[in-house]
């Protein structure tokens, strides 16, 4: 069973015993491999990539299997979204609508509500409506949904034109709370120009109730009442455990005293008086509005509380109520009237006020079973109680915050608002027609009419798509058998007929074609073409042989080209080259043998020798491929791993179908020819695994890819034999005349041939400029040795005393040169002039008052006789010096020679105070600090029981405390010099900055850090506050290399708010503005 690597080699053993020549029609078909007999359909388990005949495996079993219906479109059943029998309709999410859709589902299950929206008419409605006819007014629109909410045959409908008819955008998230509230209030006056009393007074009559805020005078006990009317009662939640807490908070008497006091109408001054809120009348529905989302003063933003609050099933309000300012009854009974069944709770998940998502639980007053409703979805809670269990536990709160919830209540984190409706007694309901499901009886003509077109849109478009997914399935059928008759006409003959009449074509675009037809390209057989414009041998590979009569119908299909027609494709001038090739390649095995040998040789050549390059002789088997037509260039188009835009596959062993003929001689796998096959291989992978790796030289290898054979033992200027001995060798004769033999043109050298005398010059004046540089370096650092090692500074100025001064950088390039004078030209001249301004005066003043001369990167300081050394040596351009004396008080004053420049120095120094707060990428340092549990702030690297990475090396501790003595450097005077590199401390951080950046802007990523929001971080450096968040880092000092201080205050409660606030826009909120709940 031979493999491709077997066949490949059969397709050229020939090239052995045969001239180029020599080569013969035969010849050319076996290296094609056009000898071979062509693979049955189906007779192979894997491609015979050998075999240019073989179309098995390629990806065409998948047209010639089972195909599932499913596979030839992407359309789901349109059935899916049908109403299940009675099932409760959902609402879509429009992008964050899902507060509107709480509302909505909310409104409609209020039979009140819903009969009363059922009996609302259009204004101007004739008899007859076009049928493109939509609601008018936000009553219409409401009816609309309640209609389709009822009697639509979807799963879920659209509020798209409720949404847009009120402005809302449906992508951001707006305040649930405030939305009810602006709704109601648009709907109340919607609602009033209805002429139906039960339309025009339904939202007074159901939501509306009376309170009335009382004050009584603490001297006369005089009260005064201010009625009001409210629809919903809002409740503070925090620090309250309980529904009935709240209830008590909100009704809580208030003390009018000091700056506050009540101007009593009977007393006719202001008294110190009580304040409360007396609840007088309920309506049926009331809706308590549990405030959950408040504003906080220190961030400027909204936040949640996510406290838990435990609410009743059964709510009795009459211990709540007053009548003439006492309560209507004082023992524990129930009052008629006043009991309350809890009807929905609206939740939202989320751990802050800017992201989430809203549901609600409602009861279905006609069977009696809750119902959660979330968005599309409307599930039927098992049994007849609420169960709230499910919403709470994605928040994952232990027992112990819930606390033990009594029978009869449930307990909520996420609850933001309760609707009860009052209970009444059984012998009473039946007479209530407020109680009982609403008909569709009462919807207008033209709703009912809506609803209905509605319903014949939906039947439509699900039986558009359910005929679109059959004539995919018919199309995709027909797809199916037409690939299966192209790709079997593919197939060139059998083993009983006679091939001919055939076309080559991309063996990746075959596979690409069968992958995916209708995305198919043109076809493209360039990257199989040598520079004659035939199928080069080297690529037959990658091309597979086919019927011509089939291949014309993909080239009518598809385009592309060029064609290839059977032999007529092939090239006589690349099987020559390939010939060429493979017979040059066993002629250098051989001669690499020669030179081998003479590599290992030690002894000095005695009989006549030729120089030859050392990067020539390493590489003289690639250059000599290079050498050969076309070779180097069909190498590096073979190497490229696509065609056709398509991947090639995995190359690999690939066997042959074990009941093909192969043309295989029987020798082919002797164990002597697979040794000469590796070293064939090796030929023509270079030389790597036989250089001489101390001969290998940088030089050498950038000389390697663009010199000619001996071309690099030749000078750059001259062209003669280069006087450089180490890029040189010399070999025998005989192998020269081998050598000869490859490069018949290359530079040749005797033993004996003189090497390029100008170049010798040349070396010779170089090597006698180099011999005085080092005379020099040696004398001058003899004279400024303590300069040279920056020894015996001079560190105090004694009275009297001149000591002179030079530019460092001179230094640095006079110490450069004496370290390595061969590689550095000379230091002629000291400029000073650096150290002057324009005025041609000093800019570097020294220590008044007697103090030690500082370090100055700029300036080095000489000892008078230092600077006698120093004229010798260089030409000084301008002399500094600095001097100083004793004034009758005996103070100590320091001058210059040439004075200092007090306005240039000002300018100077104002200029560097400046570029020291610009800056971009810089990096600061961040500590935090925090407080123990008496109150005293420590840093955070106080706790020991966390290592930090920064500081642990091999498992052990890195030492924070200063360099060793021994390290440091000692200056005169016995005084040390302390490292400047900054010395980081456990638990403090890194951070890049830029000066342009805001103060909020570096808190927002100090929140990533450390996880602490931006308004409970206290920012420091050096003890001075950093306040203003909207000052840039430059404005407020901020430097690089700085330390700030980072104080927090107590954490959030939730770490989910922190991604929130970040996500949060500076921009200030406009809630509603400019929606029609406000007026546009």
């Amino acid at each position: 069973m031979p493999t491709k690597q077997q066949l490949d080699k059969a397709a050229w053993q020939w090239a052995e015993t045969t001239e180029p020549s020599d080569i013969t029609n035969e010849h050319i078909s076996t290296a094609y491999k056009l000898n071979l007999k062509p693979c049955k359909l189906g007779a192979c388990k894997r491609n015979c990539k050998g075999n240019p005949f073989c179309l098995n495996c390629i990806g065409e079993r998948k047209w010639f299997g089972e195909i599932n219906d499913d596979s030839w479109h992407d359309i789901e059943d349109p059935n899916n979204e049908r109403r299940q029998g009675q099932d409760f309709v959902g609402l879509k999410n429009l992008g964050n609508t899902c507060y509107v859709n709480t509302f909505l589902q909310l409104w409609f299950h209020s039979p009140p509500i819903r009969r009363a929206l059922y009996k609302f008419r259009e204004t101007n409605m004739g008899d007859k409506v076009d049928d493109d006819w939509k609601p008018s007014s936000i009553g219409g629109h409401l009816q609309a949904i309640f209609s389709l909410l009822e009697l639509s045959e979807r799963a879920f409908i659209s509020p798209q034109d409720f949404i847009d008819h009120l402005g809302l955008d449906a992508a951001l998230q707006q305040d649930a709370q405030e939305f009810s509230k602006l709704f109601l209030s648009l709907l109340e006056e919607c609602l009033s120009q209805q002429d139906d009393p039960s339309v025009r007074n339904i939202i007074q009559e159901q939501l509306c109730g009376d309170y009335a805020y009382v004050t009584t005078c603490s001297g006369c006990q005089n009260s005064s009442q201010t009625h009001s009317k409210f629809y919903e009662l809002d409740l503070h939640i925090q620090g309250h455990k309980t529904l009935e807490d709240s209830i008590t908070d909100f009704l809580h008497e208030e003390k009018l005293e000091g700056d506050n006091q009540y101007m009593c109408s009977t007393c006719c001054s202001k008294q110190n008086a009580k304040r409360a809120i007396q609840l007088k009348r309920l309506p049926p529905i009331l809706n308590l509005q549990l405030l959950r989302f408040v504003f906080d003063k220190k961030t400027g933003h909204k936040k949640k509380l996510n406290g838990f609050i435990q609410f009743p099933e059964t709510l009795d309000m009459s211990k709540f109520m007053t009548s003439n300012g006492n309560h209507t009854h004082n023992d524990n009974s129930p009052q008629s009237g006043s009991i309350y069944r809890l009807k929905a709770v609206l939740i939202h998940r989320g751990p802050s006020a800017y992201s989430g998502h809203y549901i609600a639980h409602i009861l279905d007053e006609s069977s009696g079973v809750w119902y959660k409703f979330n968005d599309e979805e409307t599930t039927k809670m098992k049994g007849s109680n609420l169960h709230l269990g499910t919403e709470e536990d994605l928040q994952e709160t232990s027992a112990k915050q819930k606390g033990k919830v009594p029978k009869g209540y449930h307990s909520s984190r996420n609850a933001y608002m309760l609707v009860y409706t009052r209970q009444m007694p059984m012998e009473e309901k039946d007479k209530v027609i407020d109680l009982k499901m609403p008909d569709k009886s009462y919807l207008p003509h033209y709703m009912l009419d809506y609803v209905k077109k509605d319903n014949e849109n939906f039947e439509m478009w699900v039986a558009e798509l359910l005929m679109m997914r059959e004539q995919n399935i018919e199309s995709g059928k027909e797809k199916q058998e037409e690939i299966r008759q192209t790709f079997s006409r593919l197939v060139v003959g059998t083993e009983d007929q006679e091939i001919h009449n055939y076309e080559w074509i991309s063996l990746p675009w075959l596979s690409h074609w069968l992958e995916d037809p209708g995305k198919a390209k043109p076809v493209n057989n360039e990257m199989a073409l040598c520079q004659h414009g035939k199928l080069h041998p080297d690529r037959a590979g990658k091309m597979k042989c086919v019927q011509y009569d089939a291949v014309n119908s993909l080239y009518e299909k598809y385009q592309g080209g060029p064609r290839l027609p059977g032999d007529k494709a092939t090239c006589l001038i690349c099987v020559r080259s390939r010939c060429k090739v493979l017979r040059t390649k066993r002629k250098m095995i051989e001669d690499e043998k020669l030179f081998s040998t003479m590599k290992k040789m030690e002894d000095p050549i005695a009989e006549p020798s030729f120089w030859v390059g050392k990067s020539s002789f390493r590489s003289w088997k690639r250059l000599v491929l290079e050498q050969l037509e076309d070779y180097h260039g069909d190498r590096d188009s073979l190497e490229q791993g696509t065609d056709n835009g398509v991947d090639h596959p995995s190359s690999g062993t690939t066997e042959i179908s074990a009941d093909k003929s192969m043309e295989v001689p029987d020798d082919t796998c002797t164990k002597d020819d697979c040794e000469r096959d590796r070293k064939l291989s090796e030929v023509d992978d270079g030389d790597s695994k036989s250089v001489d790796k101390t001969d290998m030289s940088a030089a050498d290898e950038s000389m390697e890819s663009s010199l000619q054979f001996n071309e690099d033992l030749l000078c750059e200027l001259h062209g003669q034999l280069d006087p450089d001995p180490s890029r040189r060798k010399l070999i025998p004769e005989k192998l020269w005349i081998r050598l000869r033999e490859y490069f018949p043109d290359c530079p040749e050298f005797s033993s004996s041939h003189p090497v390029c005398q100008k170049c010798c010059d040349k070396n010779k004046e170089e090597t006698e400029n180099q011999n005085t540089n080092k005379r020099l370096a040696q004398v001058q650092k003899a004279d400024l040795a303590d300069i040279f090692n920056n020894k015996k500074r001079p560190v105090k100025l004694v009275t009297g005393e001149e000591i002179f001064v030079v530019s460092s950088q001179f230094v640095e390039e006079w110490r450069r040169f004496v370290k390595d004078p061969v590689k550095n030209d000379p230091v002629l001249e000291v400029k000073n002039i650096r150290l002057l301004c324009e005025h041609r005066k000093y800019m570097h003043p020294p220590p008044q008052n007697g103090a030690d001369l500082t370090d100055n990167s700029e300036v080095v300081y000489l000892w008078p006789q230092e600077f006698e050394k120093v004229m010798e040596h260089f030409v000084v351009d301008y002399e500094v010096s600095v001097v100083a004396y004793e004034e009758e008080d005996n103070s100590v004053h320091v001058i210059t020679l040439p004075e200092i420049c007090q306005e240039c120095l000002q300018q100077r120094e104002n200029m560097i105070e400046m570029a020291k707060y610009v800056y971009r990428d810089a990096t600061i340092f961040v500590r935090k600090a925090v407080k123990d549990k008496q109150g005293d702030v420590s840093l955070d690297s106080s706790k020991q029981d966390y290592p930090d990475p920064d500081f642990c090396a091999n498992d052990r501790r890195k030492s924070e405390s200063e360099e060793p003595p021994e390290k440091m450097q000692k200056l005169d005077g016995n005084s040390l010099r302390k490292s400047q590199r900054h010395r980081k401390v456990r638990g403090e951080k890194e951070l890049k900055i830029s000066s342009d950046q805001t103060l909020r802007d570096l808190k927002l990523q100090l929140m990533k850090l450390f996880s602490v929001p931006p308004f409970d971080q206290n920012l420091t450096i050096a003890g001075v506050a950093l306040a203003d968040d909207k000052a840039t880092l430059g404005s407020l000092r901020v430097a690089p290399g700085d330390v700030i201080m980072l104080q927090a205050d107590e954490p959030v409660e939730d770490p989910g708010v922190l991604q929130d606030l970040m996500n949060v826009s500076g921009v200030p909120e406009a809630g509603f503005k400019g929606t029609g709940l406000l007026g546009k």
